[in-house]
Formats: C-alpha cells, sequence, structure tokens
C-alpha cells in the first residue's frame, strides 16, 4: 500500500492507475472530496491543455472514454509576437493522424476524475483530515489516527503540507503579472487552432473548445498582463474590444462567461524525494503558464511513478526504497529541470522590449518554423510524446 495527500488532478489520477495494477492506496484529502457541481454552468473558468501523452495516460486510466464527448482537439498551433510578421506553425499531419493535445474544461476533468477515484476497488478515500505530523512511512491524522505505508507521496499543491513536513525547501518566482481567464464566443471558425501571442504586457493565448450551448464559436482566453490590469472592472464591451484589437482573427467577439483571475509565480525545489516520501505536480514544481505545461508536466510525474511502483510490486521490492526514489529522481530530473528554465527564460525573453532583443526573438521563431528537424523536435515536446 502507498498513502497519497491530496486528491486533486494529480493525485486522483495516481490513485486511479495504482488501484488498476493492483496496488492499494489511501488518498488523503485535508478538505472535503466531492464531485464538482455548479449553479450556472461551471466553476472553475480554465481550461485544460492536455498534450498528446497526457490523454494517452489518462486512456490508460480508463478515464478518457467520458471526456472525449466535450474535448476539442489541437490540430494547429501558431506563435507569433504582436506586431511583426514572422510566426511559428505547428501543423499535426507532420507527425501523424493524431492531434497536438485537446483542450478540456477543468471542471468537466475534476468530475470525470471523482467518478474514477469512486470506482475505483484499491482506493480507500479518506477527506476532511486534519493532518498534525509526517514522520517516515508514517502520517498522524487527529479524527484517524495513524496512517502508515512503505511510500508516501505527496500530491498536495504548491502549499504543500507534505512538503513543509519533511522540510524540503522551495523556492518561489513571483513575476509580477496576473492572468484572465474567459471564455468567448466568435464570429469566425477556430478551425481547431490554439494560438500564442506575444505581446510587451504578456503572454496570450486563445484555445479553442467546442460550439457553445446555443452553436456559437467558441474559446477559452489565457491572458497575462501586469498586476495593475483592470480587468476585474473593465466593462464587457471594453473588454472585448481590448480583445479583438489584440486578436482580430476571429472577427466580433462576446464574453460568454464569468472572469477568473489568477496572479502568476512558479515554483522549484531542492529535492523531490527524501526518506520514504516523493512530492509529484505542483507539490514538486510549478510553471508559469506560458506554455500550457503545468499540468502536463504533473501526469509525466505520476506515469513515470506508477511504472516504477508497477515493477516493485512485480518484484517483490519496498516501494518507499532508496533504489526507487533514486530511479525516480533520475527519471524525473531533466523533464522538470528543462521545462521550468525553458518557461521561465521565455517569459523573461518576452519580457524585454528592446528592438536587437526582439530581432534575436524574431529570428528564433523564424529558424525554428524553416529546419524541419528542428521543428519536429519542439512540436513533440509541446505533444509530451
Amino acid at each position: 500500500m502507498v498513502i497519497i495527500v491530496g486528491a486533486g488532478l494529480v493525485g486522483s489520477a495516481l490513485a486511479v492507475r495504482l488501484s488498476q495494477l493492483g496496488i492499494k492506496v489511501q488518498l488523503l484529502e485535508r478538505g472535503p472530496f466531492a464531485k464538482p457541481t455548479a449553479k450556472d454552468g461551471i466553476n472553475d473558468g480554465r481550461t485544460i491543455a492536455v498534450t498528446l501523452g497526457s490523454k494517452r495516460f489518462l486512456e490508460k486510466c480508463g478515464l478518457w472514454h467520458d471526456l472525449e464527448p466535450t474535448s476539442q482537439r489541437i490540430n494547429y498551433i501558431r506563435v507569433f509576437e504582436q506586431g511583426f510578421a514572422w510566426t511559428l506553425d505547428y501543423d499535426y499531419q507532420k507527425l501523424g493522424s493524431e492531434p497536438m493535445g485537446y483542450i478540456i474544461e477543468f471542471d468537466r476533468l475534476t468530475a470525470a476524475l471523482y467518478d474514477a477515484v469512486q470506482k475505483a476497488d484499491l482506493v480507500d478515500i479518506v477527506s476532511n483530515c486534519t493532518l498534525q505530523q509526517l514522520v517516515p512511512g508514517e502520517i498522524i491524522c487527529m479524527e484517524h489516527g495513524v496512517f502508515k505505508a512503505p511510500l508516501i507521496i505527496g500530491a498536495d499543491g504548491r502549499n504543500s503540507w507534505v512538503r513543509g513536513q519533511v522540510n524540503i525547501k522551495s523556492k518561489t518566482r513571483e513575476y509580477g503579472h496576473k492572468a484572465l481567464v474567459a471564455h468567448f464566443t466568435h464570429e469566425k471558425p477556430h478551425n481547431a487552432t490554439a494560438w500564442e501571442v506575444f505581446q510587451p504586457s504578456g503572454p496570450f493565448a486563445m484555445l479553442p473548445m467546442v460550439n457553445a450551448a446555443d452553436g456559437k464559436y467558441q474559446s477559452g482566453v489565457v491572458w497575462c498582463g501586469p498586476k495593475d490590469t483592470n480587468w476585474e472592472t473593465i466593462p464587457d464591451k471594453d473588454l472585448e474590444q481590448k480583445l479583438i484589437e489584440i486578436f482580430p482573427f476571429y472577427g466580433e467577439v462576446k464574453l460568454c462567461s464569468k472572469r477568473w483571475i489568477f496572479l502568476l509565480s512558479s515554483l522549484t525545489v531542492d529535492q523531490i524525494t527524501v526518506d520514504r516520501t516523493v512530492l509529484v505536480g505542483d507539490a514538486a514544481h510549478a510553471l508559469h503558464p506560458i506554455a500550457g505545461q503545468g499540468i502536463n508536466l504533473g501526469w509525466r510525474d505520476v506515469a513515470d511513478l506508477a511504472d516504477l511502483l508497477e515493477e516493485a510490486k512485480n518484484l517483490g521490492q519496498d516501494y518507499g526504497s532508496q533504489y526507487l526514489l533514486s530511479k525516480y529522481r533520475k527519471k524525473r530530473k531533466f523533464d522538470q529541470q528543462s521545462l521550468y528554465f525553458f518557461t521561465d527564460g521565455l517569459t523573461r525573453l518576452y519580457g524585454l522590449d528592446n528592438s536587437l532583443v526582439s530581432f534575436v526573438r524574431q529570428t528564433g521563431l523564424a529558424a525554428i518554423n524553416k529546419i524541419p528537424t528542428l521543428k519536429k523536435f519542439f512540436m513533440k515536446k509541446a505533444m509530451g510524446v
């Protein structure tokens, strides 16, 4: 048996996968573990960009069947800097018949995970826990006493209780930006295209969604800007006009959701394992949303960890052994570190308002677009394969 602390998108997916592999799980959640409900449509406006690699993992977990009907394919990705002509264009057909990824609404994904955890035979859900102390292989809970397992997995987010208990140091970088998340209907079709527009005030992403209930074309916006941007108070009409000025390609647009605002920061840790304890997902790393890879990186964490635990089960090995934890560290190191430096570096690079730097950026986009091997490399990275 293993203990997972945190029943979010990463912890729940891992619990389901381990149950499939015949490994018992105690899933501890400090709050309630409940299926999301909404009085007026949706509770959380985020859309999740699911890479092809993550789709395959969710498929392996038995989740994709419920998610596919409401998912939107991403067949194309276009990247450009506002005010300049050069673009970077990804086309899924260059690598095969499968899309670059999918867009799924956060609440639908959460609901599917909730159902899957409830159906998982080997998952014992313990919610509303007041966690008091963690020592290697043991967690003390005020309501339920002591939980014991050879491995404790911290999947409890960027403010991880597990990380604090085992004294793993973390470092947060504040970007001085916030993000507006909202849904818009628009006049012209999105043609299954995701856009990333770099502008001096911050990156802007337009993500394709399935059509709205009334049949209108619909996309989700993730719009990054300075902390003092007035997204909370600007009238709808003015917001729509600003969107058209940045992104005129879809014609007239109309806000069709609430607005959600998130402060932007990243997080790194000095280690992801200690004695009988491992961190996954946002407990181990948090990225700027510039590349839409945060949750996908977390799912790669748990996919690799599940493979190692399956191997240990088949060989009758200790789930919390130093050997297994060492293999996990080595397996995840390059992916975690390279993606952090890529997203952080890209944020810094496009935050510089300088003509020479802008020329370098444009030259880089053009070079990637014109060199097939380089372009395919970055396409595979974007697809998580």
